[in-house]
């Protein structure tokens, strides 16, 4: 198992003994943001971000949200950034999002859609880099400029990236 390395430390009380990963199981839909300081095990689906010392993100387990945490070990979905000291993806990883990591491992087969950056203290920095607009203020940015003339007013060249269309033969 994942978590056997981190039960032989010590936890806040002074015993030598660590609670038991918390898990989420495969039938479980959570609505909203979790938070623990141990380890959480996902095989159900999450809407909202997770934080926690250990988290791991089985085959069938889906997170909708931000995910960071010391170890991350994925090998279900993730939509959204990654933030982790130590990220693991394993062969059938889905992620779709920025990954921030001090170190990463991929194996062949995990799909990633999404930048990866090394940074010193990942937990610390924002998901998002500064100066980026996110994509629902473009899409206002966008309905507000149709909706008052018909002339588009073309976005700054950092904004966006160009898409290449491909003719069906």
């Amino acid at each position: 198992m994942f978590f056997r390395r981190y039960r032989k430390s010590k936890n806040s009380n002074g015993s030598g003994a660590r609670p038991e990963p918390s898990a989420i199981s495969r039938d479980v839909v959570i609505e909203g943001n979790l938070t623990t300081g141990g380890e959480l095990q996902i095989d159900g689906t999450v809407h909202g971000n997770v934080r926690a010392l250990v988290c791991l993100v089985e085959a069938n387990g889906v997170v909708q949200g931000e995910v960071a945490a010391e170890e991350v070990f994925i090998r279900g979905r993730v939509i959204g950034p990654i933030r982790g000291t130590h990220v693991h993806l394993y062969s059938g990883a889905h992620v779709e999002g920025d990954v921030i990591n001090e170190s990463i491992s991929v194996e062949n087969g995990a799909y990633i859609y999404g930048s990866i950056r090394r940074a010193e203290d990942p937990l610390a920095e924002p998901a998002r880099p500064a100066g980026v607009t996110p994509l629902s203020a473009l899409a206002a940015r966008f309905a507000a400029n149709t909706a008052k003339e018909p002339h588009f007013e073309p976005l700054d060249e950092d904004e966006y990236r160009p898409i290449k269309a491909v003719r069906p033969r």
